[in-house]
């Protein structure tokens, strides 16, 4: 009876590991793929912690000679507009634009940011044309003063009363959000004010005298994401955040979850406060039983394979999940 007893056992615990080993091991391939994609996108996106470090650093040291500085400026190059925006009359694509909004609570003192704050163009310059990955270089200060590189053509492109305090990209930085100071990943994709579509930033704070003096950000596009990470051929990617909002996707991807095709939002318009993605991209409100199944699986239960019975095609799908290790977000690959 006791042999007995020992064999069942035996037995049960070959199945249990058979049961895991399915899910984990066997596709051995599929992760390790996954684990590349990871591995290549935190390779260029963790020394931008170290590049903003940098540049924050030679940011706050303009504070202690910021009277020089000014008198130093081009004052020549800023102009305000009939609308009241001062702005930097030039696209010299050695210079970054400026554009303070017509709502500044002091404009006289902000035109002094504008004047010291041109010692950062170099800076700038070098961030940009260092890092091919960086879409653009910023400096947002509370008196509505913003420094962009490259330059574009603010007056178009930004409202005229724009508050940047009301973008995430200036309030994930202050002392409630970010009581550690440091650099801080944002994301919550949200829809550039700049025109470049959806954004994944990474922003710094800086600090004179105890007072938040203005907030440094990086952004890198989504389009860019896609096209160098996700854009494989005959590969179904997606990447999702802890909250189950879709990222980005293959167009494959997206579909073979029902899902509404992604756009990526470089509007015309101008673009008044935060954007973000809407229900529709968040597998947790799918339609499907499945998907909703699936993404609660993932990212509750931590598990890392599925599979999908799809009723409308009756295909069977097999998706392969792995979270990345510098952001709060998940790369899926969907396969028949």
């Amino acid at each position: 009876m006791k042999y007995v007893y020992s064999v069942i056992i035996l037995v049960f615990l070959v199945y249990s590991y058979g049961c895991t080993y399915e899910g984990t091991e066997v596709y051995t391939d599929e992760f390790s793929s996954l684990d590349s994609i990871i591995q290549d996108m935190e390779s260029d996106l963790a020394p931008l912690e170290v590049v903003i470090a940098d540049l924050a650093a030679h940011t706050a040291s303009i504070y202690d000679m910021k009277e020089d500085l000014a008198s130093r400026a081009q004052h020549d190059q800023y102009s305000e507009s009939s609308t009241g925006v001062i702005f930097r009359d030039t696209l010299d694509p050695n210079f970054s634009s400026v554009h303070v909004s017509s709502i500044s609570p002091n404009k006289e003192e902000a035109l002094q940011q504008v004047y010291y704050t041109e010692y950062l163009d170099s800076a700038f310059r070098y961030t940009y044309a260092s890092a091919p990955f960086v879409a653009q270089v910023y400096y947002n200060t509370p008196l509505q003063m913003c420094r962009i590189f490259p330059a574009l053509d603010v007056l178009n492109v930004f409202d005229a009363e724009m508050n940047l305090p009301l973008y995430n990209f200036y309030y994930m930085a202050d002392e409630v959000r970010n009581p550690q100071r440091k650099s801080k990943w944002l994301e919550d994709i949200y829809v550039d004010p700049a025109g470049r579509g959806w954004i994944l930033s990474l922003i710094h704070p800086i600090y004179e005298n105890e007072k938040l003096a203005g907030v440094l950000g990086i952004d890198i596009t989504i389009n860019d994401i896609i096209k160098r990470y996700l854009n494989l051929k005959n590969r179904k990617l997606l990447i999702i955040d802890g909250s189950g909002n879709i990222v980005a996707g293959t167009n494959e991807a997206i579909e073979l979850l029902n899902l509404p095709p992604l756009r990526n939002h470089t509007y015309v318009q101008t673009i008044n406060s935060d954007n973000f993605r809407k229900g529709d991209y968040n597998l947790f409100k799918s339609k499907s039983k499945e998907v909703r199944k699936m993404v609660a699986k993932f990212l509750l239960e931590k598990d890392n394979f599925y599979q999908i019975d799809d009723e409308l095609s009756n295909n069977l799908y097999r998706v392969f999940c792995r979270q990345m290790n510098l952001l709060n977000w998940y790369i899926l690959e969907i396969k028949a």
